[in-house]
């Protein structure tokens, strides 16, 4: 299961691609076990598979980091997530972003309610930084850069 996959990964210099379907297969077993049984060594047992389940997402995310090499696959999304954090990030320490009172300046993409105020496609609004992150993962706004 989860051994198998950290195995897999840890093997290859490139991440590997992990299916939606094997997730959900591993997924659903051991929802079993979390419900089945209420005892120390099943509990001991699901601790061992979130370790697992841990050791997997950093072994990834250290291909990402120190390689830029995206995981493949059902949590190909995490990185999407993180590309657009990075992408942030050096914006805003160099200078790119439109940044005032710890906000930044944002176009709307798609019509929103946003701190009770509604925005439409088009409109411009500053957002903090952690609201806009998200929004923009949600591709409901993009960040406003200068270059």
């Amino acid at each position: 299961m989860l051994d198998e996959l950290l195995n897999k990964e840890i093997s290859t210099e490139n991440p590997t691609e992990i299916l939606i379907s094997d997730i959900q297969k591993i997924s659903q077993t051991l929802a079993k076990i979390r419900i089945s049984y209420d005892d120390e060594v099943h509990k001991n047992e699901i601790k061992v598979y979130e370790e697992l389940a841990e050791s997997l997402f950093e072994v990834r995310l250290g291909k990402y980091l120190e390689d830029n090499q995206k995981g493949k696959g059902f949590d190909e999304f995490v990185f999407n997530i993180l590309d657009k954090i990075k992408e942030l990030y050096i914006s805003l320490l160099s200078g790119n972003l439109i940044f005032n009172n710890g906000k930044i300046l944002c176009k709307v993409d798609t019509n929103t309610v946003i701190n009770s105020m509604e925005l439409k496609k088009g409109d411009l609004v500053f957002l903090e930084l952690q609201k806009a992150l998200a929004l923009w993962t949600a591709e409901y706004i993009t960040p406003c850069k200068i270059v």
